[in-house]
């Protein structure tokens, strides 16, 4: 298999450090700044999708980033 073989990001600490946050700060990013992570049935480890924490990313960068806001 050619590239990075990942479909999925577990738990809280792989999660932040994929986007450069601090994992005991989980909750609140997922609840107030939309961070694409999720619990099955709300128990258990944390996932997310590579491509959605990449996607959140360039939103997160452009909305902070001076110049770079979205009309």
């Amino acid at each position: 298999m050619e590239g990075n073989p990942e479909i999925c990001i577990k738990g809280a600490r792989a999660i932040c450090l994929a986007v450069g946050e601090n994992p005991k700060h989980i909750n609140r990013l997922v609840k107030h700044c939309d961070l694409p992570a999720w619990k099955r049935a709300g128990t258990g480890s944390w996932r997310a999708l590579p491509e959605d924490l990449k996607q959140w990313m360039l939103i997160q960068r452009n909305e902070h980033l001076p110049g770079r806001a979205q009309p």
